[in-house]
């Protein structure tokens, strides 16, 4: 799973990346004053929006391509330090990333937590470990905002996954769904090739 995910940045196959930052996060997002865990953030502007809102933004990404390639498309100067996972902060905006496995990061407590590309990433037999880790990661009352897909995986295969309400709920119980809509014009190209006709993309939140 790694190898993939790292040759993925490599070969700049990142079909999943919102240059322009995700509507259901601007629309239902959190407040402020929040220390905000993004896993799995890649080069997301969501970070950038995230900390604009008066938050220090939190990211963990595996790939050094995309943690560079963040700060050089946001025009941000950051430093680095070393570590068993190195950290960049930028120098300006209150963003820092982990670069390396997301599970050797285990010195944080966030008091919010937002997932857009996470969870859906991942495959089921990961799910369950990962989730665990998120909340390791969390304060007790942490805020969540969670975005998931549903699809019929009979007709396309992930990544990204669908992922069941259950499923979602089996780990993060508190959350609510407050928006779905389809969104299979932002399919990737793949599903559509399949011939996948709806994607529906929830919003969930907590707190």
């Amino acid at each position: 799973m790694k190898d993939e995910w790292l040759e993925r940045w490599q070969e700049g196959r990142t079909g999943w990346h919102e240059d322009e930052g995700n509507a259901g996060l601007k629309k239902h997002w959190l407040g402020s004053g929040h220390t905000v865990l993004v896993p799995l953030c890649g080069k997301s502007v969501d970070l950038v929006w995230i900390a604009a809102q008066g938050n220090h933004a939190i990211g963990v990404e595996l790939s050094q391509i995309a943690v560079e390639a963040f700060f050089e498309e946001q025009g941000l100067a950051y430093s680095k330090s070393g570590g068993a996972v190195p950290r960049y902060d930028a120098n300006d905006v209150d963003i820092t990333i982990y670069c390396g496995d997301f599970f050797a990061v285990s010195s944080l407590q966030c008091d919010a937590h937002y997932d857009r590309g996470a969870l859906i990433a991942l495959p089921a037999e990961v799910r369950p470990a990962y989730a665990a880790h998120v909340s390791s990661l969390l304060t007790a009352h942490a805020r969540q905002l969670v975005i998931t897909l549903n699809y019929d995986d009979t007709v396309a295969a992930g990544p990204p996954f669908s992922i069941e309400d259950a499923e979602l709920l089996s780990y993060w119980p508190r959350l609510e769904c407050v928006e779905a809509r389809d969104d299979i014009d932002n399919a990737p190209p793949k599903f559509i090739d399949d011939g996948l006709g709806e994607l529906v993309e929830k919003v969930w939140r907590s707190g």
